[in-house]
């Protein structure tokens, strides 16, 4: 049985989720935009000082994933220390919420971004650990 949600019920919701008071404005897609790139920056933080404390070289560069059939983040080049860097990351469980939350919020911006101008059904979100900081993108 499919669930329904009214715009109010949503619009709720996502102002929750953002921090907005019942008396202002609805969510607005710069609060999103605000919101990723402060948890972008927050989790390339945490990242790296796991990786300074465990010794793992960047570069090169980490990609991760969402790996949905374990429930984890995944590297998914091929990176020298790709199964340690794994077991470092999916051993804190606030580093894995953090990356749900990131994908959470970039996929409100990618759809809201792209509404009707096709599927992003075949992409999928990514967030990049390079020596530069972290980046997040879409990929296939």
């Amino acid at each position: 049985m499919e669930t329904l949600v009214s715009n109010e019920q949503l619009d709720q919701g996502l102002a929750k989720i953002f921090g907005i008071k019942p008396d202002q404005a609805g969510v607005n897609l710069e609060a999103i935009r605000l919101r990723a790139a402060t948890a972008l920056d927050k989790y390339g933080r945490t990242v790296a000082e796991l990786f300074a404390r465990q010794s793992v070289p960047v570069p090169p560069p980490v990609h991760l994933q969402w790996w949905a059939e374990g429930s984890r983040v995944q590297v998914v080049n091929a990176h020298p220390d790709r199964e340690r860097i794994e077991v470092i990351l999916n051993g804190h469980g606030d580093v894995v919420e953090d990356f749900k939350e990131l994908e959470l919020l970039h996929e409100i911006l990618r759809n809201t971004e792209l509404a009707g101008a096709g599927t992003t059904a075949d992409q999928h979100f990514s967030v990049g650990i390079t020596s530069s900081g972290p980046i997040a993108f879409f990929s296939e």
